[in-house]
Formats: structure tokens, C-alpha cells, sequence
């Protein structure tokens, strides 16, 4: 009897154990900790008795939930036929004193890592869509339309949006309407480029109104750039100073208004602003700066469309002036 549990105990790995000769052989020997059969380790479909040495095994079941640890006895009977294939498929019987996780006896083991549902595949990248296909593998696409744009941010899968080098570019010549041979066209009723003794920056600034005393209509003031706005902006942006004198005519007719229009269109395609002579006087030079919308933005970018950049107004007896007028495009390299 001792010669053959020695020779059980080298094959589960128990060799060096030592059996204690006192012990009979009416179920208090040591358990062998299962085998390497087919159903997985320790079976637990017998009825929990101790097994006499010597006795054959009751037959379990086939699900294998473990051996139980070495010095311990038999709760159930072991060696029992797997319910579920051939008897290799139901997992590899548990070491001594360790639990059977390796399959169930019923087929094999699961397919580790994979999906049923998008919802098993949530990456936590904000920008990314995660999608399970059909193969049952987790798929992350980015998507750079959830990222800002005017950083020049793309989505990086497993990272998320990550801002990418940028410049800016003056789109305007001229900015102080101080050149003698200027880029701007002056097509108002009346020019609007003049000399003043308080310009904001050089000696020249753009002014409109009044219009003539006793006028029938308002003056109309236009000065333009024709503009080229670079593929791959993401922004562009208008920033100057102005003055303002409310009239008294007609003040909430009176307006000064920052646009682009499409080439030959009297609507404008995108505005910055508009100055209404209902707001208070300005009789200092007051900075601004007004951005342009995504939408308006990308409608512009890398188009073959011609555009102008006006500067217009519509007054009666109200004087606006404005200068250092920079208009600037951010674009992603």
C-alpha cells in the first residue's frame, strides 16, 4: 500500500510528503489532490464520505471545482467521466492543494479579451468611437471631430486628442493705413483713409461719417482687402482699436460693421462685428477682438472661392474711426 502511494505522489508532484505509518487504511489516509483526468481535478458529485483506501472512486459528475490540498481527505469522489467531450477538453486537473479554475468539463475554456458589445469595449479616450466587430475584437476608431479644432488637436487612439503645431498668418497689408501705395480699395461715397493727428498707430486712420449736412440719404463708407484664406485654418480672428461719436439724427440707423463677403455679393458670408451708435461715445481708442465661428471658418478654408475683408458703414451724422486693424488666421501645419 505504501508503495503505491509513493508512486502516486511522484506522478502530482507531492514526492517529498511523508506518510505516517500509524494511520490505518479506513479513510484517514492523505488525499492525492486529484489527477491530470479529464475532469478537471477533485470531482463533487459523490456523497462527501471519506474514501477507503484501496476503494474505487465513486463517479462525479465531470465538473471539476479543484483537488483538495495534500493531508486532506477525499470529500467527494475523484476521478469521474467529463459530461461534456473527449477527456482532454475539460481542463487540466488542479496541482495539490490548489483549485481547478481551467474549464467547466463542457466544452472548453472561454475566449479571454474578447466582446459581445460595444459596451464591452469603452477605452475611456473621449475621442475615440469603440465598436465590437464581428470577429468578437474591440475596435477604437478616433474621431478628430471631437477634438478643438482651433488647438489643432487630432485623436491619438490610446491617448486621446493631442494639440499639433500651428502658425499664424496675417491675412491683412497694411494694417495701419499708413502706405502710400495701400492694399486697401476705398469704394464709399467719400475716402475714408485719412491723415489724423491721433491716430492710434502711424498718422493715418480709417474714418466714416458724418455725411454731408443737410444730406438726403446716409453716407455709405466701404474700404476692402481681397482676401486668401489658407487651407488648414482652424480660426481667424480680427483685432484693432476705434472711436466712436454718437449723432443725433438718426443714431439707431447709423452702424459700422466687419465682414467678408463672397466676390460680387452685397450680403456678407461671415461677420465679426457690428458697432450700432446707440452704444456709448468712445472718445479714446478702445481695443477689440472678435473671432469668426467653426462653421464660417471652415466654409472659408481652402476654398477657390474670392473673398474681400470690408470695413462698412451706413451713417447719418455719427463719426466712427478705427486703425491698426490686424486680421489673423490660425493653421495647422
Amino acid at each position: 500500500m505504501l508503495a503505491l502511494l509513493g508512486a502516486c505522489s511522484n506522478i502530482i508532484g507531492v514526492s517529498s510528503y511523508d506518510i505516517d505509518p500509524a494511520l490505518d487504511e479506513s479513510g484517514g489516509a492523505p488525499s492525492s489532490g486529484g489527477s491530470k483526468s479529464s475532469n478537471g481535478g477533485k470531482g463533487n458529485g459523490g456523497d462527501g464520505a471519506a474514501i477507503e483506501a484501496g476503494a474505487p472512486a465513486a463517479a462525479g459528475d465531470g465538473t471539476g471545482v479543484g483537488g483538495s490540498a495534500a493531508g486532506e481527505s477525499s470529500s467527494a469522489g475523484q476521478g469521474g467521466k467529463a459530461s461534456g467531450g473527449s477527456p482532454d477538453t475539460g481542463g487540466a486537473g488542479a496541482g495539490a492543494g490548489e483549485s481547478s479554475t481551467a474549464g467547466d468539463g463542457m466544452g472548453g475554456a472561454p475566449n479571454e479579451g474578447g466582446c459581445e458589445s460595444a459596451a464591452d469595449c469603452d477605452d475611456t479616450i473621449d475621442c475615440t468611437t469603440d465598436t465590437c466587430n464581428a470577429s468578437g475584437v474591440c475596435v477604437h476608431t478616433p474621431n478628430n471631430t471631437l477634438c478643438d479644432g482651433a488647438k489643432c488637436e487630432t485623436c491619438q487612439a490610446g491617448i486621446g486628442c493631442v494639440a499639433g503645431p500651428k502658425t499664424t498668418t496675417p491675412l491683412l497689408l497694411d494694417p495701419n493705413f499708413d502706405l502710400t501705395q495701400s492694399a486697401w480699395e476705398d469704394i464709399g461715397d467719400t475716402t475714408s483713409i485719412v491723415t489724423a493727428a491721433g491716430a492710434q498707430s502711424g498718422t493715418k486712420v480709417a474714418k466714416f461719417g458724418p455725411a454731408a449736412t443737410n444730406a438726403e440719404e446716409q453716407l455709405y463708407g466701404d474700404i476692402l482687402q481681397y482676401l486668401t484664406v489658407p487651407e488648414g485654418t482652424v480660426g481667424i480672428t480680427l483685432t484693432g482699436y476705434y472711436k466712436l461719436a454718437p449723432g443725433t439724427e438718426l443714431p439707431a440707423d447709423d452702424y459700422l460693421v466687419f465682414a467678408i463677403y463672397a466676390d460680387g455679393e452685397t450680403q456678407p458670408f461671415a461677420q465679426f462685428h457690428s458697432f450700432e451708435a446707440t452704444i456709448a461715445a468712445q472718445t479714446a481708442w478702445k481695443a477689440f477682438s472678435y473671432n469668426l465661428s467653426k462653421t464660417e471658418v471652415a466654409g472659408l478654408a481652402g476654398t477657390n472661392q474670392e473673398y474681400t475683408f470690408d470695413v462698412v458703414a451706413h451713417v447719418w451724422d455719427t463719426v466712427f474711426q478705427v486703425d491698426t486693424l490686424q486680421l489673423n488666421a490660425t493653421v495647422c501645419q
